[in-house]
């Protein structure tokens, strides 16, 4: 699951599969915004089964954050 989430955020971020860095703040380094964490949540929830509830959002704030929210709310093994 771990490589389907890079996957999907790196589709998001319209960046290549090695511009991707575990710490890389997503803002700061790949300019995201707000609408692009709401692409990458719809996402996880209509690809993955994975609810993120909307107030946790702001936690994906890089690649490493992303893996400790969904092993939260993933309900399954940790992805990590």
């Amino acid at each position: 699951m771990r490589d389907r989430i890079s996957s999907i955020i790196v589709q998001e971020l319209e960046i290549e599969d090695d511009e991707l860095t575990s710490t890389a703040t997503f803002e700061d380094e790949y300019d995201a915004d707000s609408l692009t964490l709401l692409a990458v949540v719809a996402r996880f929830e209509r690809e993955l089964g994975i609810v993120i509830p909307s107030d946790h959002i702001g936690r994906l704030t890089s690649l490493d954050k992303v893996f400790e929210v969904v092993n939260e709310f993933s309900g399954t093994a940790p992805v990590v």
